[in-house]
């Protein structure tokens, strides 16, 4: 389901059912939750959970939504699960930035402060959740603690991981060998996978914060040579083929940036050597068969498109989380890709009403609840 602001209600969000071509309406049976205001900026969204940064940078994981049953009258309401300070930068950096960026532009007149709070919008740019971060015993609600959160944040675009339940604060995961930024990160086959600007793949372990130390990182796989223009790159796990495939999607953006159109896709699958441990590469994948893959700033979700009544061998991508103001469709950059024949087709029949709503309100892909679209 794709979260986009409400066409109805100003200060709302709606969710629109891409999945049923047949009836590309918003879902009755998905409300969202009364805590979830227009004023929130999404981080990402992993597992059915949507993320959001606050002003003094802790997180709080929402679930947007509850499955209204006709054999329930009161459904479970738990709306949301607070994480601590996410490391941010020290207020001190804000007037370097202010300083030396922005010295003839007046900016939150200048104040520092101000500028660190904005700044928490766009701490995080990618959030994988591992396990649902509540649990339900004997019908009490409790912390799950295999819950793992990885984020890539700052500017920078390090890692950082905590067990929910368990940890109190967030533990860097870094390597000097490694220090390009991550643009994404998945957990495949028990280990974590994060993929940095450059392409390199590595892999890292949940740490042992008994033994203070905080680099885990492993070499997979070199990258591969990049086609012509500007990239953004996902990984995405396909349980249904048991592979670990690698995103690349190629953006034309024209020089203020506003103007922005997805103008291709590649898919690479990664090939490891027999013991996994190191000598992996990418292979270029030309099909992706019955699959369809969703892609954004959300945890990328690959998905069986004959049980779902949806396009196979395609891409459903979005609009990214970049603050810049989008006035009409053309320059919301959403749509569906055929891998096969190499066509788009743009903006899922959103009304166009919605276009000039998406400044910094970026639609997102959410995961429905299961009894909503029988996902396994």
């Amino acid at each position: 389901m794709l979260l986009v602001p409400s066409e109805e209600e100003e200060d709302r969000w709606s969710v629109y059912n891409v999945i049923d071509t047949h009836d590309r309406t918003y879902n009755n049976n998905l409300k969202l939750k009364s805590s979830l205001l227009y004023g929130k900026c999404f981080s990402g969204s992993s597992l059915g959970w949507l993320v959001v940064v606050n002003e003094d940078y802790t997180i709080t994981l929402y679930k947007p939504y509850y499955f209204i049953s006709s054999s329930s009258s009161n459904p479970k309401t738990t709306t949301h699960v607070n994480l601590p300070c996410l490391l941010p930068r020290p207020l001190s950096d804000y007037d370097d930035i202010l300083e030396e960026d922005f010295d003839d532009v007046n900016i939150y007149d200048d104040n520092p402060e101000e500028f660190y709070y904005q700044g928490s919008e766009y701490h995080v740019s990618k959030v994988l959740i591992t396990a649902s971060p509540l649990t339900n015993n004997k019908n009490n609600i409790i912390p799950n603690d295999e819950c793992i959160v990885v984020v890539i944040y700052g500017h920078m675009c390090e890692l950082a991981c905590i067990r929910y339940g368990k940890d109190t604060t967030w533990t860097k995961i870094i390597d000097e060998k490694f220090s390009k930024g991550f643009e994404d990160v998945a957990h495949y086959k028990g280990k974590f996978y994060g993929l940095t600007f450059d392409g390199t793949l590595v892999s890292f372990q949940y740490p042992n914060l008994n033994t203070g130390i905080t680099t885990y990182m492993k070499f997979v796989a070199p990258n591969i040579r990049s086609l012509e223009g500007i990239s953004r790159k996902y990984l995405v796990v396909s349980s249904c083929g048991g592979e670990l495939l690698s995103v690349e999607r190629y953006i034309f953006l024209n020089e203020d940036g506003y103007e922005r159109i997805t103008k291709n896709f590649r898919v690479l699958k990664l090939d490891l050597d027999v013991d996994g441990d190191g000598g992996g590469k990418w292979l270029e994948k030309k099909s992706l068969g019955d699959i369809a893959l969703f892609v954004g700033d959300n945890s990328s979700i690959a998905v069986l498109a004959s049980k779902f009544n949806i396009q196979p061998n395609c891409i459903y991508f979005t609009h990214h989380h970049t603050g810049l103001a989008t006035k009409i469709a053309r320059n919301c950059d959403l749509g569906v890709y055929n891998l096969e024949n190499q066509t788009f087709k743009f903006n899922y029949n959103l009304p166009s009403t919605i276009f000039h709503m998406i400044c910094k309100r970026h639609p997102i892909w959410i995961e429905p609840p299961i009894s909503s679209t029988n996902f396994n």
